[in-house]
């Protein structure tokens, strides 16, 4: 890693303790955070109220143990990269919602997870869906297989880094490539939910201008019912036309 330039300590302090809380992936408290970054309770705590004061960390059931809470989450939406893919992709997620009687979901790449950052309801009375910011493994969800199938080189190579990290082993690896062998021939994913039994997830790629691989996966998690409007087998090429047209709303051209 390149030295920076320019120190500062307290930010820095700041951001490992984000970091560490977004990696652990569950409530730590102040004493576990030190130990987890190798530094004394003292030079935690007074970042932990404030970041607690500003509304990124928050305190669970035990008043001992903090989390994230949505307010980087939050901020994050609130940049135009991410406004402009909103904007072009809710409108298709609606009309895609009430073709398919189906729930319609957004998901992006977070380091070794996919988040959900936007969702539309099913307009029937039975469907499934997640809550915003809803994480999931790259390798352990439809979602993660459309983004790593049709991510940049420079991007595979990140979530290869941080799939590491986070304890993906080498055979887990060569299955995820292997699986996405299909998902590249087809353009779509199409699997049982590793979630729910009962529930199909569809996925396919969303493209911008700007970038080389997919922004996003437009994801469908499929459940038959008798007001269903269209088949299983009808559903991936849907899922890819919704797809494709939000794509083209980001100024998309495919070679």
């Amino acid at each position: 890693m390149t030295e920076a330039p320019y120190k500062a300590p307290a930010l820095e302090k700041g951001l490992d303790i984000l970091e560490c809380l977004a990696s652990l992936r569950t409530p730590q408290s102040i004493s576990d955070i030190a130990r987890n970054l190798g530094r004394s309770r003292s030079e935690i705590y007074r970042m932990v109220v404030v970041l607690e004061m500003r509304g990124y960390v928050e305190r669970t059931d035990d008043p001992e143990k903090l989390q994230l809470s949505n307010r980087l989450f939050e901020v994050g939406m609130r940049s135009p990269p991410k406004m402009d893919l909103h904007e072009a992709a809710l409108p298709e997620m609606s009309a895609l919602a009430s073709r398919m009687m189906q729930s319609i979901q957004l998901a992006v790449v977070s380091s070794d997870q996919i988040v959900v950052i936007a969702r539309t309801e099913s307009p029937d009375d039975v469907g499934f869906s997640v809550r915003l910011g809803h994480r999931r493994s790259i390798m352990k969800s439809a979602s993660g297989l459309v983004l790593f199938a049709f991510a940049s080189p420079a991007h595979e190579a990140k979530m290869v880094e941080d799939l590491k990290a986070a304890g993906a082993s080498a055979d887990e690896l060569e299955t995820l490539y292997e699986q996405i062998k299909d998902v590249r021939a087809k353009g779509f994913v199409c699997m049982p939910s590793r979630m729910v039994d009962g529930v199909t997830d569809i996925g396919a790629p969303i493209f911008d201008a700007t970038s080389r691989g997919a922004v996003a996966s437009l994801t469908v998690p499929f459940v038959v019912t008798r007001r269903a409007r269209v088949s299983l087998e009808e559903a991936p090429h849907l899922v890819a036309e919704a797809a494709a047209r939000i794509s083209a709303a980001l100024g998309h051209a495919p070679r």
